[in-house]
């Protein structure tokens, strides 16, 4: 039997002269314990919006993408697709052009970046599940249409599936021909149809527009040469691994990416930004670890007598100075477990629920993704905050209090 450890447990909450100890020691615990659950709370929501972000720019950014380590554009037939299609991680690859264009319907106009995509790409960035009128298509009956963002269509007024009486009309420079040398007859023009209107994100809803990749080549006088590939990965694979195996097909002369290295910046500052809030968080935990402290000392000031008893019945300083630092830990645990156990019924219920909402957004409510690895996490910095705080102090407290001889 762990002596140490039952005397612990009985000094627990128990009852006591001193009213003060319970309320000082049940204080202890719920600071732990709002500190762990805040901790939850908050992480889980970075988490959710960190998804909600990737969710946000997957539709145009797709696990892999493969980009000329030099120039531009390259030739389809110098990348071995066939290799790349292969791999038991792919599900599918498009080729893709993307150049910034003039876009004119009626007296609008505005300068949108078309992106010409193969048929696949629709189903690749389940863009049906983002289109906000229309249909996710780039062929009708009467050939090829384009998918405009939400706020792009607005400001240029083209209705949809119309390439009679007011068709979009797009323009772009010829390739080779100098900026200096600007005329009529430097610009490709095309009309065509618009098929519907995509919302995502306001940065995509008033930039991007879809367009076959044969229109887009023929518009831009690409011939058979693209910009990039971009490959979908399977569910489950490692994004990291295929990129690997991408760059041993691709080799030295293209750059191979994952999503997050294109969106380095974004990703990086929400990871920044996820890091800096748990530091603040411990910190705080910290400061609120000083009502162990208390919570220890008003203990040894009422239990000294006892302690002397103990100490003339030949137990050592040792296993007093145990006692009460065993007293400290349950405080810690019982407030961490505590803590832990209502953040994760906060974050349920906010899943479930979404009883804190979020106005003029994407989403309804706040997003919110629990994760293991955070919760261990949670649970290893405060119980080392609690440690702290009642190892620390013991000594001092102890000889103070509960010297026997006084």
């Amino acid at each position: 039997m762990n002596l140490p450890l039952l005397f612990a447990r009985r000094y627990l909450l128990a009852k006591r002269k001193q009213n003060a100890v319970n309320i000082i020691t049940l204080i202890s615990i719920v600071v732990v314990a709002v500190v762990t659950a805040a901790m939850v709370v908050v992480l889980s929501t970075l988490n959710g919006i960190s998804q909600l972000v990737d969710t946000l720019y997957s539709p145009f950014d797709q696990d892999i993408t493969i980009t000329p380590a030099t120039g531009k554009t390259f030739p389809r037939d110098s990348l071995n697709l066939a290799a790349i299609k292969a791999l038991p991680e792919v599900k599918e690859v498009s080729w893709v052009i993307e150049e910034n264009v003039l876009l004119r319907s009626g007296d609008e106009q505005a300068v949108g970046t078309m992106k010409g995509v193969e048929p696949q790409y629709v189903a690749m960035s389940g863009l049906a599940r983002h289109m906000y009128s229309g249909e996710a298509m780039l062929e009708n009956g009467h050939g090829p249409v384009v998918i405009l963002g939400a706020a792009l269509k607005d400001v240029l007024r083209v209705p949809v599936d119309d390439g009679v009486t007011e068709p979009l009309q797009l323009g772009a420079l010829i390739r080779g021909r100098k900026i200096a040398q600007l005329s009529s007859s430097a610009f490709e023009q095309r009309r065509v149809a618009v098929s519907g209107a995509f919302t995502i994100n306001m940065e995509f809803d008033r930039q991007y527009l879809l367009a076959p990749i044969g229109f887009a080549a023929a518009l831009l006088h690409y011939g058979d040469e693209v910009n990039a590939l971009e490959v979908q990965a399977r569910p489950g694979a490692d994004p990291g691994k295929l990129k690997t195996a991408v760059e041993r097909i691709a080799g030295k002369a293209f750059t191979v990416k994952t999503r997050q290295q294109k969106n380095m910046l974004m990703y990086t500052t929400n990871a920044n930004e996820k890091w800096f809030t748990f530091v603040v968080l411990a910190f705080i935990g910290l400061i609120g670890a000083f009502n162990i402290i208390a919570s220890l000392t008003l203990m040894m000031i009422e239990k000294r007598q006892d302690m002397r008893t103990l100490g003339g019945m030949g137990v050592t300083d040792r296993f007093i100075r145990r006692v009460f630092f065993l007293e400290g830990l349950l405080i810690v645990v019982v407030g961490t477990v505590t803590g832990l156990l209502a953040g994760l019924g906060l974050c349920a219920l906010q899943k479930w629920t979404g009883f804190v909402s979020l106005q003029d957004s994407v989403v309804d409510a706040y997003p919110v993704e629990v994760m293991w690895t955070d919760l261990v996490m949670i649970f290893i910095a405060v119980m080392a905050i609690g440690t702290v705080a009642a190892w620390v102090p013991l000594r001092s407290l102890s000889r103070r209090y509960l010297v026997t001889g006084e």
